[in-house]
């Protein structure tokens, strides 16, 4: 049967006794509505917690924490509240520690409560855990909480301190307390399963939070099987994709590094083809002191002439 747990009631203790390990008259809970699971605790239901406090000889037992689908109540163990009463539109017990939690595997968690409620506390609260009874109709907004049996008084964080040595980072305790602090989101997915699906994929569907193949992943998990597949069926098609995926990714790989280099093959025929374009043809401004012009043959004739000797000259007009 679904246990469910009252607000966390910021702590408040009357007195404390350090030699006998004893806190008096420490706030368990309170009347007021309880938004996280659409009820309200009313002056039946505390004096409910006080007979039932009230019925266990031992006592009943407080825990470091409530216990959550990522960790146990063992070790958690802390002492039994006793001696339930009601006071007001609160319902106070006395808390007696175990010796036994100097040693727990979180520490010397005898000494760490007690210098909590002393020094700060402000920022942890008593929560109690409870299976519930059919739930009272009365006249206000909500119904009215009914409890059949008290299970735990757990000392727990409180909501607004950001860190605390009562949480735990992942996922498995945000979700379990998410789902504890709001049982009718918990009844609604119990109910109608497929809403959560449905949720999921829509809420994935429309971010980018998650990868596609991841995404597609999701989708395969909220697919039932076909009947008359067995698992290891399932595991070769899980393989099977993953492979295709793996290879399909390769081929992408490929094929982009193949159209870079065209892309770079390209770039370099245009910028040759540029450097082509804003090139000039080179002017000669002056002479080439190397360059030698031979003379005309009207020139050459001329000279020959000057140099023939005065008697050939002669002969040459005779003639």
């Amino acid at each position: 049967m679904k246990s469910f747990s009252t607000p966390s009631v910021t702590f408040s203790v009357a007195s404390i006794d350090e030699s006998a390990g004893i806190l008096q008259k420490v706030i368990v809970a309170q009347s007021g509505k309880v938004k996280s699971y659409f009820e309200e605790i009313d002056a039946q239901t505390l004096s409910q917690i006080v007979q039932l406090g009230n019925e266990k000889e031992k006592g009943i037992k407080a825990r470091f924490g409530h216990p959550n689908m990522c960790s146990s109540s063992f070790g958690t163990y802390i002492g039994r509240f006793k001696n339930f009463q009601l006071q007001n539109d609160s319902v106070v017990a006395d808390l007696y520690l175990d010796e036994v939690c100097k040693v727990s595997p979180s520490g010397n968690l005898y000494d760490y409560i007690i210098r909590m409620a002393k020094n700060n506390p402000d920022m942890f609260g008593a929560s109690m855990a409870f299976i519930p009874a059919e739930p009272s109709t009365g006249n206000g907004e909500y119904p009215l909480t009914r409890i059949q049996e008290l299970l735990a008084t757990d000392l727990v964080d409180d909501p607004a301190a950001t860190n605390s040595l009562f949480a735990v980072d992942s996922f498995s305790y945000e979700a379990t307390r998410f789902l504890d602090e709001n049982p009718a989101i918990a009844f609604l997915i119990a109910k109608k399963p497929e809403t959560i699906i449905e949720f999921m994929l829509k809420y994935y569907s429309n971010n980018q939070l998650m990868k596609k193949e991841l995404f597609q992943r999701l989708k395969n998990l909220f697919n039932p099987a076909p009947e008359g597949v067995n698992e290891a069926t399932v595991k070769d098609y899980n393989q099977t994709v993953e492979q295709l995926e793996s290879d399909y990714q390769n081929q992408i790989t490929v094929l982009e590094s193949e159209h870079l280099k065209q892309v770079f093959s390209l770039q370099e025929q245009i910028t040759t083809l540029q450097d082509q374009l804003k090139a000039r043809p080179t002017t000669v401004e002056s002479a080439d002191p190397q360059l030698k012009v031979g003379p005309s043959e009207e020139t050459f004739g001329k000279q020959l002439l000057k140099d023939v000797p005065s008697h050939l000259k002669d002969k040459l007009n005779k003639s």
